[in-house]
């Protein structure tokens, strides 16, 4: 037992070992792609998120007569549809159908000759071989049509994921400093009609935290005064569907895509980023957590239901 003990021991810490190696290894690779591709990417994300943002306010605008959740599942099917015209477009179906009959072919051998080993590992060597092949034909168009689907991604979490601040409603904005910078640096908001002043700033290391009601109902711009640096912040108050800007981010290409509202902060400013805690959307279909799985289902679906209609094999 004591053996069995040691084995088992002496086993699973051979596992950690090997998936922290693996962690740090994935870490440093991703990390190194990250510095090098975020001064392209942000520049690229800089011109794209401006163009993308007013193309959904048009888009919302038309949709604002019709329920939340009515606009969330239309946006979602014509989703589905696009994204199977693009993948049909940029995908060789021919080559994806002749892997896909292969599959198969492969597969009766096996049903037919589970007898014959020979015939039986040929079969399955070849059927393995096939599905490597398969996802390299799906991923190729995946890879192309991922910066488009996380730009309409991005517009609609700031529309779906957090709300406007009601008038009177509680919350915290924070202000993160570059490290070492907090502590040395004062920061204040001017005075604002949207915005009631509780508590702040209270500063913490490299971040300064203050305690603020909604104001005046509104789309406002909050002026931050940061050793003699002024940084504007969007602010909105009010109780219906509109987007917010959660984040105004530094030039990290991650923030700017999830938070493509305003524009980055200047390279040489000590702020890394101003936050303002709004509060989640509340539904089950289209509120925070919930918006993604109502989009990803709808419109999954409708490709599946339109697949034939375009001819599409995947």
């Amino acid at each position: 037992m004591d053996f069995i003990n040691s084995v088992l021991i002496y086993g699973a810490d051979a596992i950690l070992w090997v998936w922290d190696l693996l962690s740090t290894s994935f870490g440093w690779v991703f990390g190194t792609l990250d510095v090098l591709l975020n001064p392209i990417l942000s520049l690229l994300l800089g011109f794209l998120n401006p163009v993308c943002t007013r193309l959904g306010d048009v888009v919302y605008a038309l949709l604002s007569p019709f329920p939340v959740w009515v606009g969330l599942t239309i946006i979602s099917a014509v989703t589905g549809v696009v994204m199977l015209f693009a993948f049909r477009h940029t995908s060789n179906q021919k080559a994806i159908g002749k892997v896909k009959d292969e599959i198969k072919a492969n597969l009766l051998a096996l049903k037919l000759y589970k007898d014959e080993l020979r015939v039986t590992f040929r079969s399955q060597v070849r059927l393995l071989w096939a599905i490597v092949r398969l996802q390299r034909y799906v991923l190729t168009p995946v890879l192309l049509m991922a910066l488009p689907m996380l730009l309409a991604l991005a517009q609609m979490g700031i529309r779906y994921q957090w709300r406007p601040l009601r008038s009177g409603e509680q919350t915290l904005i924070k202000m993160h400093f570059a490290p070492g910078a907090g502590k040395s640096v004062e920061a204040s908001i001017e005075p604002h009609e949207g915005l009631i002043m509780e508590v702040g700033p209270v500063p913490g290391g490299d971040l300064s935290v203050w305690r603020v009601r909604g104001g005046a109902p509104g789309r406002h711009t909050l002026k931050f005064h940061v050793a003699g640096e002024t940084i504007e912040k969007e602010l909105v108050v009010g109780d219906g569907f509109e987007r917010v800007s959660a984040l105004r981010a530094s030039a990290s290409w991650t923030d700017q895509l999830f938070h493509p509202v305003e524009r980055r902060l200047a390279a040489p400013s000590r702020v890394r980023s101003i936050e303002i805690l709004y509060p989640s959307v509340d539904s089950w279909v289209h509120g925070a957590d919930y918006w993604v799985v109502t989009f990803f289902m709808v419109s999954m679906v409708v490709a599946l239901i339109f697949a034939p209609v375009f001819k599409v094999r995947f």
